[in-house]
């Protein structure tokens, strides 16, 4: 199965194939967040259309979650804190400002491995929890 990965709104999605390919693109795409101190919401499309966001460029990250048809239920992961506040600010493709509640803040190495079962399987991760938004 393959997956199209959005790093940037500029340049074409990044087919990747396998979980070693992702764990590149994603290192890349942090390594570019990090070099710029902008945290990057990465899309990770699947055939299907399911798509997965994932936030990379820093310790902590969040997920969202869509179907393919694009209609709700959309869904945020469930982090271990509660409330808004402090609001993680990220931006989708590196142009879009977007922020995240504090609760659906997850540890970095969460968020990667329901990345890498998104690609195994192109339906909602089941290693991260998830809040209907």
């Amino acid at each position: 199965m393959s997956v199209r990965v959005t790093v940037r709104e500029q340049q074409e999605p990044i087919v990747v194939h396998d979980d070693l390919q992702l764990q590149a693109v994603l290192a890349a795409a942090e390594k570019e967040a990090s070099s710029l101190q902008k945290l990057n919401i990465v899309s990770i499309e699947a055939e299907n259309g399911n798509t997965l966001g994932i936030v990379v460029g820093g310790p902590e990250s969040s997920l969202s979650f869509s179907y393919g048809h694009l209609n709700p239920p959309y869904y945020a992961s469930k982090g271990l804190g509660q409330g808004v506040e402090p609001v993680l600010t990220c931006f989708l493709a590196l142009e879009h400002h977007t922020e995240f509640p504090r609760g659906s803040v997850i540890p970095k190495q969460r968020a990667l491995r329901a990345a890498t079962e998104f690609v195994a399987s192109p339906e909602r991760p089941k290693s991260v929890e998830w809040v209907e938004v």
